[in-house]
This record gives C-alpha cells, sequence and structure tokens, in this order.
C-alpha cells in the first residue's frame, strides 16, 4: 500500500496502481479542479494521464515544448496513434518545425483551451514536463512578452562572437546576476536572447520577469510530482527509452525531417534533445553510439534540471514511485 498521510503532500509506493488510486482520491475530494500531471522526463506522466482520463472520461492537454511539432514523434515520445483514439488529445502537432512558440503564447493557448473544454462540460487533464510552462499556468502569470527581432538578434550574436562567451557571459552577470545564475556560460543561443530583450526594453531579463503581473491562475488545479526514487532507476529508464527511440527508427525520423526542412539549423524543432544529436550522427560528426549516449546524458541532465524546478513549489502532490521499499 502507498506509505502516506491523508494531509501530506507526498506518497511513496513500489506500485504504480497505489498512486494512481491517491490520484484518484484527491481528485474526489475537489472534482472541480483540473488535474494536472507533471515530473522529469521518463517517469510515466503520460501513462498516468492516459489512466486518469479513460477513469474520467477526460481529454488530455499536452504541456510540452516539443510534442506541438509535426512529425517530431520519436524523439517527443509523443502519445500514439492508438493512444490519441483512445482519449482526445490537445496541444499535439500544432506547429511547422521553423515555428517558435514562446512561455506566453503557449499558456495563453492553454488558457483559452480549458475555458472552452470547461465550458463543454468535459474534463481537461494537463500532462507534460516542460515545467517552467506549468508553472506559469498554475501560477496565473501574464507576461510582458516582446517578439523577437532577427535583425537585432543577428546584430548582438556577432557582437557575442566577436567578445566570446566568457566575456559576453561575465557582461551579463554584471546587469543581471539572478538571471546569470540560470544560464549556462556555455548557451550561446540564450545569451543573446538576453542581450536582445535588454536592447529592446531596456530592461534586464529579471527585472521583466518581476513586471509580469501575477493574476491569479483562472482555473482551480490539483497538481500532482510524478517521479522515481532512487534517482539512478530514473536514469535507467532514461537509457531504456533512448534505446527504444533508437530502434523504433528515431535516425529515420531525423533524415525525413531533414529533407523536409532544408533550412533545418534555423528552425527551433531541431534543437530538441534526441534531435540535434542525430544529426550530428546522420552528418557524420560522431558514431550512433556517440549519439545514443550523449542523448542519454543530456536527458538525465534535463531530468534533474526538471527535478530541481519543481522542487522550488509547494503546491505539488509528489507521487514517488519508489524502488527502496518493500510492498
Amino acid at each position: 500500500m502507498p506509505v502516506s498521510d491523508p494531509d501530506s503532500k507526498q506518497s511513496r509506493s513500489v506500485s504504480f496502481d497505489h498512486l494512481f488510486e491517491r490520484v484518484l482520491d484527491l481528485y474526489a475530494g475537489d472534482p472541480g479542479a483540473i488535474p494536472v500531471i507533471t515530473g522529469p522526463t521518463a517517469s510515466g506522466k503520460s501513462k498516468m494521464a492516459m489512466k486518469l482520463a479513460l477513469a474520467l472520461g477526460g481529454e488530455i492537454v499536452s504541456v510540452d515544448a516539443m510534442q506541438v511539432y509535426r512529425g517530431f514523434d520519436i524523439g517527443t515520445a509523443k502519445p500514439t496513434r492508438e493512444e490519441q483514439l483512445a482519449v482526445p488529445h490537445h496541444m499535439i502537432d500544432c506547429l511547422d518545425a521553423c515555428e517558435a512558440v514562446s512561455v506566453a503564447v503557449f499558456t495563453e493557448q492553454v488558457s483559452d483551451l480549458l475555458e472552452d473544454l470547461v465550458g463543454q462540460n468535459k474534463k481537461p487533464i494537463l500532462c507534460g514536463g516542460s515545467v517552467q510552462y506549468v508553472s506559469a499556468l498554475l501560477d496565473g502569470l501574464i507576461f510582458t512578452g516582446v517578439n523577437p527581432d532577427p535583425k537585432l538578434r543577428e546584430k548582438i550574436a556577432a557582437r557575442v562572437d566577436r567578445d566570446g562567451l566568457d566575456t559576453s557571459w561575465v557582461r551579463m552577470r554584471e546587469l543581471d546576476p539572478q538571471a546569470a545564475s540560470s544560464i549556462s556560460p556555455l548557451d550561446r543561443r540564450r545569451i543573446i536572447r538576453f542581450f536582445e530583450l535588454v536592447e529592446q526594453t531596456g530592461k534586464t531579463k529579471s527585472a521583466l520577469n518581476r513586471a509580469s503581473r501575477r493574476a491569479g491562475p483562472r482555473f482551480r488545479y490539483l497538481p500532482f510530482w510524478l517521479d522515481w526514487t532512487p534517482r539512478q532507476v530514473l536514469y535507467q529508464a532514461i537509457d531504456q527509452r533512448v534505446d527504444t527511440m533508437y530502434r523504433t527508427g528515431l535516425a529515420k525520423e531525423v533524415a525525413d525531417l531533414m529533407t523536409a526542412y532544408p533550412d533545418f539549423e534555423q528552425c527551433p524543432a531541431f534543437r530538441g534533445i534526441g534531435y540535434r544529436q542525430t544529426i550530428a550522427f546522420l552528418q557524420g560528426q560522431i558514431s550512433e553510439s556517440e549519439a545514443r549516449e550523449e542523448v542519454a546524458r543530456a536527458t538525465r541532465r534535463y531530468a534533474k534540471r526538471q527535478q530541481t524546478w519543481l522542487r522550488r513549489r509547494k503546491d505539488l502532490y509528489l507521487l514517488l514511485l519508489d524502488r527502496q521499499i518493500s510492498e
């Protein structure tokens, strides 16, 4: 049985089904709330959301920054055709590879969709690991959005390349220590975006974030964080997922997408984990085994960042699939 206190926000069990029963119990106590299933990659979020949707007659709303892209299926662990036929899914296959979507636009679209579904007496279930998007929805953030300026970005990129990433990152840290703490000195794209925002608005990234107005969430949410313990077990699941992706045709999927989008290097979808490493393999820069290992390594790092982000929140019900305790 799950190890949990009725008033606790944490449940532990060796049984996935026992954790699911905890979700059902909490939902029964607040059936007007919208369930949210989040957590690190490969933790079983989609399985939990499918099980809940089938039990409630609900519909799944994806909160995944990569599953919005058409044709990017294997590398994003997108729900199968059979799963999408069994349960209606939303916010999947919405964009072409070269279209960009911001947190602001995504969360606004999801909020409008939830309003439509609730208005039709349907039961939406949010599911996804893009934790920044999840947090924005839970907090009801309204962003002071600024559209990218390609010409300005090109000019700033040339300056960053001329000065070097180290020098540019140090300059960013002097302007905005808080932003610098979350941006790697090697993350050229985000460093360039930082200076683009400064020149567009005259404000730093942190100042813009503070200016985002907290209007409060538009809906009542019931948020769950699904995870595994010990962490090494999750990492093993990640490794198995990567092996499955390559075994079921990730390299062919990426090759076909590269053909469909000749300017793929400029398209945001190709920057996703699994895609950029497979491109390097297909271009002969690394071997397939090296690509697989790099995908697994990058995914493990991403899962750790997801866990760090979720740990900061105090409103999540933590569901731990525990491989250290006995039945």
